[in-house]
């Protein structure tokens, strides 16, 4: 059998919604868990709308969609009259945010290995920078030892200086891509209960050190 949830600034809501969040509706949006244990989000005709985050940490607007448990949901359009939650709240007995944090510890070791992979990326592709002028003037050697063919030494010197900065701004989208990267930790390692981006040290420990939810 299927159970309904109905969630909103209303009294019946199976999670507290603080009355100053304005943004969200009374009865805002419905989450179903099936019988078969799947789980779906509908928007009740809200005002402000209803959204879920997607991996890169932003969140999309939707209107009926199927999602999972961990999924963090958000009503309303943003800002302080906005609220935010994981799922799984619907159900939760108690005021631990236990499921959350074992959530973004998750998160947080596979930001660590997104970030390291692309930290060797980076110094892979700078040391191929660095070789590039050696490679330059490699080359150049081998046309010259080529008979009838003459590199103008001013033609040498600009093919050599040059390697290294043409090289680097073809790898350059990597630095970007790092720093977006390091941007969205922000995004997605924020406080299950006060929304705040938590430090690594909170997530091990499993509280946040401004709210004290844990």
């Amino acid at each position: 059998m299927n159970k309904e949830y109905i969630i909103g600034r209303n009294n019946d809501s199976p999670i507290k919604v603080p009355a100053n969040k304005v943004g969200v509706s009374g009865r805002h949006a419905k989450i179903v868990i099936a019988s078969d244990g799947s789980w779906y989000l509908e928007d009740l005709s809200s005002t402000n709308g209803t959204f879920i985050r997607n991996e890169d940490g932003e969140f999309i607007k939707v209107f009926s969609k199927q999602i999972k448990d961990s999924d963090i949901i958000r009503l309303g359009n943003g800002g302080v009259n906005s609220f935010t939650f994981t799922a799984r709240r619907i159900i939760a007995n108690d005021e631990s945010y236990a499921y959350e944090f074992k959530q973004l510890k998750r998160a947080l070791k596979l930001q660590r290995e997104k970030e390291a992979e692309k930290e060797k990326k980076i110094e892979l592709n700078g040391w191929i920078s660095k070789l590039s002028g050696l490679g330059a003037i490699a080359v150049c050697a081998l046309l010259g030892s080529i008979e009838g063919v003459t590199i103008d030494p001013n033609t040498r010197y600009i093919l050599i200086a040059c390697a290294p900065v043409v090289v680097g701004l073809i790898f350059s989208g990597d630095q970007k891509a790092y720093k977006a990267l390091r941007r969205k930790r922000e995004k997605i390692l924020t406080c299950p209960k006060c929304g705040k981006p938590l430090p690594e040290y909170d997530i091990e420990e499993g509280q946040c050190s401004r709210c004290k939810a844990q």
